[in-house]
């Protein structure tokens, strides 16, 4: 792609355009900070935010050059990688600087102290480092993630850990898709969470990592996951409100759980055979719940994952911006980049993970078939969001999804029906409440008077 190309596709997360190098100096200084902290980028003087070129007069350009490079070396701290020239377009100096990805970050203006002087990338933006992306890129500058690191206060000893490898293991056979599946999970050992961080020893000593207590549910690093059901498309009016806390699995099952609760469920007809369908392909909603666990920032354990159910959305937001390098772009092209990798092993094993890098890309293709739009990513810096648009489509019957779900197969179903005490028991030794339950998982759009009749 030409310099002027590059130019007319305006800025995207990578590029900024700067008009005067030396009144916009602390502005430029920003961008080389976040793109540092980033992915890398590149800085083009000379150019407006409306795209024309001005260009750089010649008698100056390569003062400049000199003036921007120096600002760079001697304002920011450790020094950033950049690679800096001079471009021609259409006659017209254009000065250019590639600021390369650090790897000792976090970086900073010096004249803004290690705190405040932090700046990274949401979308084309530059804003602020808080705290906790702070600390998560000096993680990442020593090659470490928060995931791995210890939890001193988590409880941990032979029998739990005996019972984290159980709970694993049934996890992940549940979460098969065949008997054959199952057939192929290996059972797993304390040797095997020692080798993907989950627990590591230290003089003969078990010692447990954050996600050790992030699996274990331990109090020691306790989460929250925030669901709520609201009027309308803001959050004016509550219809349900609810806050949970538990391991990674739990609550990953609990907001799954929650949205089909609360969604409605059509039908469709093949034949003369009736299909009921959940308005959101359950698989998906189920995916989109994981990513929000799964790549979170966990730095922020005490900001909860939340799930906003309104009449036209669903709102999956979990905290943290995106992992540095990444863009909501590439993340719904398929792109993964993995920030917990500690947690993401263990979830591939329980078959939470299945595919590394096609979730959304895969998701956003069943919508189509569903006749739903893509689902959107927004990162706001301090969390991402999740919009998944609900379409109701003309003609679709809507029952209670309650009566449809799986956990109806034990559950009491609570319908009032009038009977009297000589039809408890009929003939054949099938009782009132099984016949009822019957009649409600074969006709679950029905009312009550409706099965009713159906018990005579």
């Amino acid at each position: 792609m030409s310099l002027l190309e590059e130019i007319t596709r305006g800025e995207p997360y990578d590029l900024e355009f700067k008009l005067i190098p030396n009144e916009e100096r602390i502005k430029y200084l920003k961008t080389v900070v976040a793109f540092a902290n980033g992915r890398g980028g590149r800085l083009l003087f000379g150019v407006a935010n409306d795209r024309t070129v001005h260009g750089i007069a010649n008698d100056k350009v390569y003062a400049e050059l000199d003036g921007i490079t120096n600002s760079i070396s001697d304002a920011c701290s450790p020094r950033i990688p950049i690679g800096a020239g001079i471009e021609n377009i259409d006659g017209k100096a254009v000065i250019v600087v590639d600021v390369f990805p650090g790897s000792r970050c976090p970086y900073f203006i010096k004249s803004e102290g290690e705190k405040d002087g932090v700046y990274i990338r949401v979308g084309a933006t530059t804003q602020r480092a808080d705290d906790a992306t702070r600390r998560e890129l000096a993680l990442l500058s020593d090659g470490r993630s928060f995931d791995a690191e210890p939890c001193p206060k988590a409880k941990i000893d032979d029998r739990r850990i005996k019972a984290l490898c159980s709970m694993m293991y049934r996890t992940a056979r549940k979460n098969c898709d065949s008997e054959a599946e199952r057939r192929l999970v290996k059972r797993i050992t304390p040797e095997q969470l020692e080798a993907w961080g989950v627990i590591s020893k230290v003089r003969d000593r078990w010692v447990a990592s954050n996600a050790y207590a992030l699996f274990t549910g331990d109090p020691a690093f306790s989460i929250r996951l925030k669901c709520g059901l609201f009027k309308g498309d803001d959050k004016d009016v509550f219809l349900d409100r609810r806050d949970f806390t538990g391991s990674v699995p739990e609550l990953i099952d609990i907001g799954l759980d929650y949205i089909l609760a609360k969604i409605n469920m059509g039908c469709y007809f093949q034949g003369a055979y009736r299909h009921d369908r959940y308005e959101l392909p359950p698989d998906e909603m189920r995916e989109l719940v994981i990513n929000a666990f799964a790549h979170r920032l966990y730095l922020q354990h005490d900001a909860p994952v939340f799930i906003a159910i309104y009449d036209s959305r669903i709102e999956i937001t979990s905290p943290g911006g995106l992992p540095r390098g990444q863009t909501a772009a590439r993340a719904l092209a398929g792109y993964s980049k993995i920030r917990n990798d500690v947690l993401a092993k263990a979830l591939n094993y329980m078959r939470f993970i299945e595919e590394w890098g096609s979730g959304l890309r895969r998701v956003n293709k069943v919508f189509a078939e569903y006749g739903l739009r893509d689902i959107s990513l927004e990162d706001a810096g301090f969390a991402v969001k999740m919009n998944v648009y609900r379409a109701a489509k003309a003609g679709d019957e809507v029952v209670n999804p309650d009566l449809s779900s799986k956990k109806w197969k034990n559950d009491t179903i609570n319908v009032t029906v009038n009977v009297t005490a000589n039809d408890t028991v009929k003939s054949d030794g099938v009782t009132i409440n099984d016949r009822l339950i019957e009649s409600v998982r074969m006709n679950p759009g029905q009312n009550a008077d409706f099965h009713a009749r159906q018990l005579g």
